[in-house]
């Protein structure tokens, strides 16, 4: 049987869907997602029960167009087409009309609003030594989480919890990855997968998904890869990050700032060391100058050196006393001797005597006939008294 060529396939699908029914048609679907490029085109993103299908509205058709509202249901006209160079059927649109809102996207708008309360926000461990990862270990978000921390704080050890992210059963086996992890001791969880359109994020929106989080015992960051919705998981975890990569950045320090803070900390515990060191240096010293200024020999050396100062002292002081009392002395001997009866006999005086020895003073009244004695300085003679003549 000779092959068909594969792109002849792909004329004879377009040929089937270039039926008058598919080029002029109303179809109504929930607009999950809407990107305008920066041509202008609006690429969107639509699904109905399990159906998906892209959808593109160029610019010179949206400019007249009001853009809905992501979520909402909207009813869209246009064709149908098949894009052969990636075997992708998209519906090229040509008028949009809002119908109302999905009611998947009501429910998941009270769920944010009441998990809203319930998040804890608990910070993050400064230095983390174990840290748990659910997500898939064949998705190349577990490859940027684990370079990314092999980069930045290799010392760490991480767990890792295998789950899907995306598909029915996603809800549950995130649910059960974390519940494996709870059981470990974990000091920060991470919970990531890799970008995607909206409608693959559905299993983040997930109230199991929510509440499992918030029986974690340890903070959450969610690192799901997208940053301009918001999933429930961002709502209830501790700390959402954008990306996986960014999970990874958030919940690790940086070892090259640890590196330079530690080097910070190095220079200035020297510079606080060697201050410390010279203060006590001065302060050894000091204290060694006045035990020494204490020491017993020093103080009896000094003591010795203020008695010989004072002996010194004494002495002249003493010699000054015996100088002034031996002048005194001799002036009073001087006197003495000038007061010495001897002296003035010296000087041819005499002194009369009775016989007694009493010094007779006055002639008056000394009988005449009695013996006395005149002592000169050379000796006594003796005589006797006549009559008194005046």
């Amino acid at each position: 049987m000779r092959p068909t060529p594969l792109s002849h396939v792909a004329h004879i699908v377009k040929s089937l869907l270039n039926d008058q029914l598919l080029r002029d048609i109303w179809v109504e679907a929930t607009l999950v997602s809407i990107t305008v490029a920066s041509s202008g085109h609006w690429y969107l993103s639509l699904k109905e029960g399990d159906v998906t299908m892209r959808g593109s509205c160029w610019r010179t058709v949206n400019a007249r167009l009001k853009r809905p509202a992501e979520g909402a249901i909207v009813h869209l006209h246009g064709r149908v087409d098949f894009y052969g160079a990636r075997s992708e059927v998209s519906f090229i649109i040509d008028d949009i009309r809002e119908a109302g809102t999905d009611a998947r996207a009501v429910e998941l708008e009270r769920l944010m609003a009441l998990y809203t309360t319930l998040a804890r926000k608990r910070p993050l461990p400064a230095f983390p030594r174990r840290i748990g990862i659910a997500t898939s270990r064949t998705g190349a978000a577990l490859q940027d989480v684990l370079s990314t921390i092999q980069n930045r704080y290799p010392c760490v050890e991480l767990i890792l919890a295998h789950c899907t992210v995306q598909g029915p059963t996603a809800p549950s086996e995130i649910e059960a990855a974390l519940d494996l992890l709870y059981a470990e001791a974990l000091d920060v969880i991470l919970v990531v997968r890799g970008g995607g359109a909206a409608e693959d994020l559905i299993a983040f929106n997930s109230e199991v998904v929510a509440k499992a989080v918030l029986r974690s015992p340890v903070p959450v960051v969610s690192g799901v890869g997208h940053e301009v919705d918001t999933t429930l998981i961002d709502v209830v975890a501790d700390v959402r990050a954008a990306t996986p990569t960014y999970a990874a950045t958030t919940a690790t320090p940086n070892r090259t700032d640890l590196l330079q803070h530690l080097a910070n900390l190095r220079y200035t515990m020297a510079l606080h060391v060697a201050n410390t060191a010279a203060e006590l240096d001065m302060r050894l010293d000091d204290a060694s100058a006045r035990l020494l200024r204490a020491a017993p020999a020093v103080r009896i050396a000094t003591m010795q050196q203020q008695l010989g100062y004072a002996q010194r002292r004494m002495q002249r002081a003493m010699t000054t006393i015996v100088q002034q009392r031996r002048a005194q002395l001799e002036h009073h001997a001087a006197r003495i001797d000038a007061l010495d009866p001897n002296a003035v006999l010296e000087r041819g005086y005499a002194i009369v005597r009775a016989a007694d020895g009493a010094i007779i003073r006055s002639a008056l009244g000394t009988p005449a006939g009695i013996p006395i004695g005149i002592q000169f300085a050379d000796g006594v003679l003796p005589a006797q008294t006549t009559e008194h003549q005046s």
